[in-house]
């Protein structure tokens, strides 16, 4: 499982027209499976998305088509973990 942790390298008004798309994008690999949920950082200059197991090369593959990494706006922190404790409801993270 990967915890991706996205910050913005540009300012906000770069950034702002490239939100509609990374939003779009997000919503596809959540209807797909592959990002198991995803949400800004309270601070405003970023966000955080879980994504299943998969191929590293295939998930930089796939981060490569972010709208946010296209422009170069945002870059990512990719944080590779198995999740082995989650609360009840929500067991299948463990096999994530």
């Amino acid at each position: 499982m990967y915890l991706l942790i996205i910050s913005y390298t540009q300012p906000l008004a770069k950034v702002e027209p490239h939100v509609a798309a990374h939003g779009a994008w997000v919503k596809q690999h959540l209807d797909a499976g592959e990002f198991l949920f995803a949400g800004p950082k309270k601070n405003g200059l970023g966000g955080v998305i879980a994504a299943r197991s998969m191929d590293r090369p295939a998930l930089q593959q796939l981060l490569a088509t972010d709208s946010y990494v296209e422009a170069d706006v945002a870059e990512y922190q990719i944080v590779e973990y198995d999740n082995r404790v989650a609360r009840a409801g929500l067991e299948a993270l463990n096999a994530a």
